[in-house]
């Protein structure tokens, strides 16, 4: 759940918390400073401490390499390539190794940075955390100077997420995706290196071809993560929906042989994703559980406790407060691992356009859907820099590299620290593939439903909800998502009933406690926040902008709630 080191100037009089109420399972005291951690009970052989050698590493994550698994594994392949051998992990990970022989500290991730690692470096030395607020707060504690990142909360306020491995502290950043961050404790500088690069380079392959490749890269990404909860568990438990990529999962998987299958669906009780996972589920003979979400209650509980102190604030909240509301719930104890279909949509086409013009579209690209005070971007001042990479990389890099590392991914992060997420679509090798695929074949996601009818039909056999019919036919899919997309779109404009799991707006406008609680917080906030004026002026206007779902106000109550976090004693 966290790791953490400080190998600061003044190491003798340091005073640490780690995130989270947990004592550190494991603390390594030196003349240097400390490194430490804890994780969750479940799935010790992959989150452990282990020293040999005058080498300490650890590795929190879920670890799907063939060749490395035990803690000795990674000991001998450090000694024999170097660090380099982080590059042969597969899985979901991050985690650190200390040499003290060449006193040198290693920090590593994965190809998609699914678990944080933040770091600070400067003349007082090097600090890092898996958690934004364990740095921070301890340099609440020992007065360690640190300054407010205004871009981070214009990007909060205005996007709901924060861009570019920006945190809200201008002196801590988030280490980028397949990294390997080395500090050198002889001369105290660090150097970082990568490992791994999305490349959008098409490559030629024929259509059917491609097909064949898909069937063989996604199954054996589907047998490793269920092979991996059996290792713990033989109930498997999964979530399952209206849309495709976690019903992929989840039938692939059965047809695979796994069985003792546990389904979650979770949402609004009327809507097509509760009423289609339970059709599933009750045809595949999963156990299956469903988890009203009617009003939306959750989205006022306890918001900073719930929903901020998990994430770090760096997503805005009630994105993952579904999420992370219903799963803490729940009784987990008989699963391991919680098995999902995220980001499959992204692997086939939904954000790969050609010719899309990101600078021109800047007010659209975040999570909020879109921008209305849309000059207000202007203030955010390393965005001209950012756009200008991805109008030269294309959207659907911007998409992996942006929205999903930096927003997406947190809704596994928010509930790390009790139960793992995974999906087979974080595969490496098929991401890569996917990436390289002609744009042509990948438009209104085709190929998806090509190789699904071509071995996995049974799939298509359910209704959809983006498109309310089964998708076993182009036209459905093409003219079914363009009819729902404008259907939906105009009863949400006009204020009528629309179908969500999460209908933020109907539930707002019903559930006046949820308002009156974003009200309240804002206006109590906002008072005491020291923020310069032109800040707290312009917050206020995007507070109070007329957006869809009231977008705007949880990703400002989000922005002040973790200045709350990271600033405030």
């Amino acid at each position: 759940m966290a790791l953490y080191g400080f190998l600061l100037n003044d190491n003798e009089n340091l005073h640490i918390k780690p995130s989270g109420n947990s004592k550190p399972f494991f603390e390594k005291k030196m003349n240097e400073g400390v490194l430490g951690g804890n994780f969750t009970s479940q799935m010790p052989n992959d989150k452990f401490f282990f020293e040999k050698d005058g080498i300490s590493i650890a590795f929190d994550g879920i670890n799907l390499t063939e060749n490395i698994k035990m803690a000795e594994d990674f000991i001998k392949a450090y000694q024999t390539s170097g660090i380099t051998f982080i590059s042969e992990l597969k899985g979901i990970f991050s985690g650190f190794i200390f040499d003290s022989n060449n006193q040198k500290l290693h920090l590593f991730n994965d190809h998609l940075s699914t678990k944080n690692i933040y770091y600070y470096h400067s003349k007082k030395g090097f600090a890092f955390a898996s958690a934004l607020q364990t740095l921070s707060h301890c340099f609440k504690q020992n007065k360690i100077t640190y300054n407010l990142n205004h871009d981070a909360v214009y990007m909060m306020a205005l996007y709901g997420f924060i861009l570019d491995n920006q945190t809200y502290i201008n002196e801590i950043n988030i280490l980028p995706y397949g990294s390997i961050l080395t500090y050198d404790l002889k001369n105290e500088q660090i150097n970082i290196t990568s490992y791994f690069d999305f490349d959008n380079t098409t490559k030629p392959i024929s259509y059917d071809v491609a097909i064949d490749i898909i069937e063989k890269k996604l199954t054996e990404s589907i047998a490793k993560n269920w092979d991996k909860n059996s290792q713990y568990s033989h109930s498997f438990f999964t979530l399952l929906s209206g849309g495709m990529d976690a019903r992929v999962n989840a039938l692939i998987a059965k047809e695979l042989g796994y069985k003792n299958i546990h389904s979650l669906t979770f949402g609004q009780s009327d809507s097509q994703d509760i009423k289609y996972a339970e059709l599933i589920a009750q045809k595949e003979g999963f156990k299956h559980q469903t988890f009203n979400l009617d009003g939306g209650d959750y989205l006022y509980k306890d918001i900073y406790n719930n929903y901020i102190v998990p994430t770090d604030g760096m997503i805005f909240y009630n994105t993952i407060s579904h999420l992370k509301y219903t799963l803490q719930e729940l009784d987990l104890k008989p699963f391991s691992v919680v098995h999902s279909g995220q980001i499959g949509d992204l692997l086939f086409g939904s954000f790969s356009k050609s010719g899309y013009d990101i600078v021109k579209n800047k007010a659209n690209i975040g999570y909020t859907g879109f921008v209305k005070p849309a000059h207000l971007l202007n203030k955010i001042k390393s965005l001209p820099r950012i756009l200008k990479k991805y109008q030269e990389k294309g959207y659907e890099i911007y998409a992996y590299e942006e929205r999903v590392i930096h927003a997406t991914l947190f809704g596994d992060k928010s509930i790390s620290h009790f139960i793992e997420t995974i999906s087979p679509f974080y595969d490496r090798e098929l991401i890569e593939f996917c990436i390289s695929l002609p744009k042509e074949y990948k438009k209104n996601q085709m190929i998806y439903f090509d190789w699904l009818k071509k071995y996995h039909p049974q799939v298509l056999n359910y209704p959809w909800d983006k498109i309310q019919m089964k998708p076993n036919r182009k036209w459905k899919i093409k003219y079914g998502k363009i009819f729902k997309r404008y259907y939906n779109g105009a009863k949400k404009y006009f204020h009528w009933h629309y179908d969500s799991m999460n209908p933020y707006g109907i539930w707002l406008e019903k559930n006046k406690q949820i308002l009156l609680e974003l009200n309240r917080i804002f206006k109590e906030e906002m008072e005491k926040k020291l923020l310069p004026d032109e800040i707290k002026k312009d917050l206020n206007q995007i507070y109070h902008d007329d957006i869809f779902e009231y977008r705007n106000k949880f990703a400002v109550i989000t922005a002040l709630l973790a200045i709350k976090l990271h600033f405030e004693k």
